[in-house]
């Protein structure tokens, strides 16, 4: 079991709900309960108020017991990345523009966190138990885009597509567990597939998204049951009349 711990870069100006992601089971991590916090003591020194690699190196605290440091922040980083691998199994996640993202497609903003749990935890585990730097050739991640947790996301907004029951698409599966020398067990794959169908919207966001890609079956399915209700309540009301008698 991966041990992971989580600690806050700076000032978040949104409401994460960090409890829900310290409860969250799997089979393949633990988040450790006590989150870190810690300030950002520098300005920033790259293009569009972005800090730069060696601008974070500076400031993200060092890794402890734990397996993987994932460090949560709002300022923007280089490369306008929404997360860059560092030295000694650390990560930096930004919210940075993600948030206006996630609101506008309504999705919840701990998926984000859960998404990046999963990706760096099976990453760590490819890599026989480390991280491998920004600056390391790797092929892991795919540029088209398919709900998969290795989509390259390019284009920022093609995050959505694997926030909402993300997956390990056939080509990822195949190369995790059928290189030579796996590092993760099928079973443990098929679990986590299990598991990631369980980040999704909340279920008023999935009504909504049904009513949106069906319209005409949700109006007459409203429609049918409107009328069922009108006829039931119509016996009822008669029933009631004829008790009250």
């Amino acid at each position: 079991m991966i041990k992971i711990k989580l600690a806050v870069l700076g000032h978040l100006p949104y409401l994460i709900d960090i409890s829900k992601i310290i409860k969250w089971k799997s089979c393949l991590f633990k988040i450790e309960r006590e989150v870190g916090k810690y300030p950002i003591t520098t300005d920033s020194d790259g293009p569009d108020w972005s800090y730069s690699d060696s601008n974070l190196v500076s400031i993200i605290p060092q890794r402890n017991s734990e397996d993987i440091l994932i460090v949560i922040t709002n300022v923007p980083l280089e490369g306008n990345y929404f997360a860059r691998r560092f030295s000694d199994n650390r990560v930096c996640l930004t919210y940075h523009e993600m948030v206006d993202i996630l609101t506008i497609y309504n999705i919840s903003l701990e998926n984000l966190i859960l998404r990046v749990l999963y990706s760096i935890s099976i990453l760590y585990k490819r890599y026989r138990n480390r991280i491998p730097t920004r600056h390391e050739p790797t092929n892991f991640a795919h540029d088209e885009t398919r709900g998969c947790l290795y989509d390259m996301c390019g284009i920022k907004t093609d995050i959505i597509h694997s926030l909402n029951k993300p997956q390990l698409c056939d080509d990822c599966v195949h190369d995790i567990t059928h290189n030579e020398n796996p590092r993760i067990d099928r079973s443990i794959i098929d679990k986590v597939q299990i598991e990631l169908k369980k980040i999704h919207k909340e279920r008023y966001y999935q009504i909504l998204d049904f009513v949106k890609r069906r319209p005409v079956f949700t109006l007459i399915l409203s429609t049918i049951i409107t009328i069922v209700l009108g006829a039931v309540g119509s016996v009822l009301a008669a029933i009631l009349l004829e008790y009250w008698k």
